[in-house]
Order: structure tokens, then sequence, then C-alpha cells
């Protein structure tokens, strides 16, 4: 094939991964990351010693992140996983507890200690999740979103069942209320709306499909946490013949015979661009997914906080009700990740570091009105400190008195990031058939594609890593049909 010129708009794991595979295909891959490091929402922060994420905190899908890698010619520089188990312990308003296991009858064994019945909703729950992976959740991530032809094709091939499944498919709180009586466990199975920040009032049952993934293919911590795994990606990228400019914020326009891209005022073949696309597919308007606060703690000592623990606020309708009409929850759920726990190498020897966070509403996009939010947030995050630290220190006392603050990151830092309003996902996929209203990855101009969170299959480090191959697929046919 004859190489082409391909330019990358963002160094997250979306564009690393599309830049690679493109620039392994022999095509010229330059790829221009605005800030002054890569990984985009996956970074890492070192503050005296310690290692946090300040993204994503776990990984699923391990097969599919070993695939890429595997692809890129860079299993070599992979690092290492570790399989949690437990995957999270979870705390309730009233007292109560569960943990999740990989391990289906101890996690049945631990929701029977709530209510005995819920050992066979467990079962249950596990069963549909299952059935809806398979009906929904596979073909989805099969092949590129181009429109539901395609899409129903596919389910199709799995069974007249999989396609009337689908259809029935109800809100993921109606799921989870069809299988457990106690509101502990309702909570629990709504969370998952969150990894696409939505409300899982609103968000399509289709979502059960995340609860399904953590027990089948497990909950995984990267060695050295997710910087380690941009690291590697980016060193991976580089290795092909990938050019990357830092702190280089690019811009492109369609032009005869391409995309010139400033501000090297040079024409290339084709663009893929990591970044949100609801901005440049004009949809800016369109609601958008939560955001959230993170604060990220050095603790004295060790201490038996879990690798991942939540810690729900009492009232899971409000708090959604709240976050939705762009209100802080006044009992928001909390969730820590101690990756120490786990990996000894991210804290120094007498030393602990915690992710806490809580989602935020996104802020508004109109300047007037952002300019505002991010002056609201400059006395909202002394409230949602208190709010925190009050949780994190009921449901674990001993941490009294041992920690102080290293950093926080708040929706302001990741609208300044270009997250549109803060979002963590961007567009919204509330509603039945939300998910299928996601933004493509192929663009409305020939030769322009997304990766990345906003775009399909959606966010979490391996969904974003596929739409990167997804990207760097069609980019390759279209090259191939212009050559």
């Amino acid at each position: 094939m004859k190489a082409s010129r391909v330019a990358v708009i963002g160094g997250g794991i979306g564009g690393l991964t599309a830049a690679g595979l493109l620039a392994k295909e022999g095509h010229a891959v330059t790829l221009f990351e605005g800030g002054p490091s890569l990984g985009g929402k996956a970074q890492a922060v070192t503050v005296e010693g310690l290692t946090l994420d300040t993204g994503p905190t776990l990984l699923t899908l391990p097969a599919l992140v070993r695939g890429t890698f595997e692809q890129l010619d860079a299993l070599d520089l992979l690092p290492p996983f570790t399989e949690l188990e437990p995957q999270c312990t979870y705390h309730f308003a009233d007292g109560c507890g569960f943990t999740a296991y990989k391990d289906l009858e101890r996690m049945a064994d631990s929701a029977a200690e709530l209510r005995p019945v819920e050992r066979k909703g467990v079962r249950s729950f596990y069963a549909e999740a299952a059935a809806i992976w398979r009906a929904a959740g596979e073909p989805y991530l099969e092949a590129p979103f181009e429109g539901m032809a395609g899409f129903m094709a596919r389910v199709a091939r799995r069974g007249i069942g999989a396609m009337l499944a689908g259809l029935k498919l109800d809100t993921l709180h109606a799921l989870a209320a069809k299988h457990f009586q106690t509101h502990h466990l309702r909570q629990y199975v709504g969370r998952f709306a969150t990894y696409a920040g939505g409300s899982p009032y609103a968000s399509s049952a289709a979502f059960a499909l995340i609860p399904h993934i953590e027990h089948a293919y497990g909950v995984h911590h990267v060695r050295g946490g997710m910087g380690a795994l941009v690291e590697a990606l980016g060193r991976a990228a580089r290795r092909l013949g990938v050019t990357v400019h830092l702190d280089t914020r690019a811009r492109f326009e369609r032009v005869a015979g391409g995309y010139r891209v400033e501000p090297v005022a040079e024409v290339f073949d084709s663009v893929v661009v990591n970044a949100d696309p609801l901005a440049a597919l004009r949809r800016e308007s369109e609601p958008l997914s939560l955001s959230g606060f993170v604060l990220l703690l050095e603790v004295e000592g060790r201490t038996a906080v879990p690798h991942h623990a939540v810690m729900f606020g009492g009232d899971y309708r409000k708090e959604f009700d709240a976050l939705f009409a762009g209100q802080l929850a006044a009992d928001p759920t909390v969730y820590v990740c101690n990756p120490s726990a786990t990996d000894s190498g991210m804290a120094p020897p007498g030393r602990t570091g915690l992710f806490v966070m809580v989602n935020a509403p996104a802020m508004p996009v109109e300047e007037g009105r952002a300019e505002q939010a991010r002056r609201e947030w400059e006395s909202d995050a002394a409230r949602v400190r208190e709010q925190m630290f009050e949780k994190l220190l009921r449901h674990y006392p001993a941490l009294k008195g041992r920690v102080r603050v290293v950093g926080q990151r708040s929706p302001v830092d990741l609208a300044a990031r270009g997250a549109p309003g803060g979002s963590i996902y961007g567009f919204l996929p509330h509603g039945r058939f939300g998910p299928f209203r996601r933004p493509r990855i192929r663009g409305g101009t020939p030769g322009l594609f997304f990766a990345g969170g906003g775009t399909h299959p959606g966010g979490g480090v391996p969904l974003v890593m596929l739409s990167g191959r997804f990207a760097a697929q069609l980019a390759s046919a279209h090259l191939r049909e212009v050559a």
C-alpha cells in the first residue's frame, strides 16, 4: 500500500493506539498532544515518592489490552497485571457491607449476609447480565458502529432470542429491582451506570454487561498504575515511527487533497481526532455525562483500606436527581482506591497513597455560565472535601490524624484539558437506545475519524483502546480507497 500521511490529534490511549497501528502499516504518522504529557485523562502523578493515577484506576478485558500490544509488536513493553480478588468492598449508609468477588459463590455468600434471598438474586442477575453480554455487548464491540442495520445483523447471528432480549431491556435500576430485594444490591448494580457517566434510573439495562465483564474477565491492577500503561503505549508508538509533538494544540481544516493541520501548516491524507467529538459534530448542546472531583491523599503508615472501596450515600435516587439538575449531592457516594494494597511500589515504605472520588455534575459549556461555574468551584471544592473526609473517616476511623491532601482534580481541571464542561465521557447515553446515539468513529467528511471515550464504543481503558483500533481500521480502509 502507498504510504500516506496521517495526523493524530490528541495523545490519549485511543490516539496512541490508532497512531501506532497506522504507523505499523507503513503510514507516516504525526501525533499532536496539547498537553505536556501523553495519556489524555489517564494521567498519573508522583508526589514525594507516592504514585497515584488521576484518571482510570482499574483495568478490565485484559485480553483486549494484551491483544492491542501484540498488534503493536510491543508485548515486551506491556506492564504486568495483577488480578484482584476481592474486587471491591461496598459500605452502605446503614452500616451494612457487601464484597464483590470474581468467584460468584463467594459473592452470593456476601449478598446472603444482607438477606438470604439475595443469594438467589446474585445468581439470577449475573445469568441475565451474561445473556445481555452475548446478545448486545459482544456485537456492539465486534465492529465499528456504523448504524443499526449492521449492528442488528451481528445480533441476528446470535439467534432470535438475542434480538427479543434486546427489545425488552428497561433501565439498569429496573433490572436490579427485578433481581434484588434490598436497596443495598440495587445500589451496587446501579453504580455501573456511572462507568459511562450516567444515572442508573435513566441508563439502559445493557450496562449490566459491565458487572458481567468484571465477573467473567476479572478486575486488574496494572503494575505501576495506568501511567505505566500509557508510558508503554507511548514507547510502542514511537518505536513504530510515530512522530510526537507535545505542548502542541493542533487544529485542522478540510482542504483539497486532505486536511491542513496547524500549527505545522502541512496537509495530511487523513486525521484521527482523539478528543471529545461533540463540538466537531455540532452536538455540543446535548446533555453531558457526569464529571468528578478527586482528592489525592497521603497516609502516614500502611492502612487497611482495600484496593477498591465504595461508600454509598443514603438515597441513591436523590443523589442522581441532584447531579443531573446541575447540583452537588448532599450525601455523595465516595469511591476510594488504595493501589499500594496490591502494588507496594506505588508508595514508599511507611506511607500510603489514596485516590478518592465523588461524582459531580458537568459544568455548562456556554462561556458566561461556564465562567460562573468555575468561580463557584472555588468554594464548592472545600465543601466537597469535607464530605469526602467525613465519609472516609467514618468507615475507616484509623485514618484520623494520618491523612494530608497532596493534590486534587475538579471539573474545572478536566475542562481545562478539553473535556466539555469537565464531563469525563462527554456524550450522555441515557435512554433505551442511548448507546446507539453515541458519536461514531467515522467523521462527517472523508478521511476524518474519532477515537476516545466520547465515541464508540465508550469509556474505560480497554474500550478506548478498541476505539483506537477501530479508528485505525477505518482510516486504513479509507487510505486504500484513495491511494
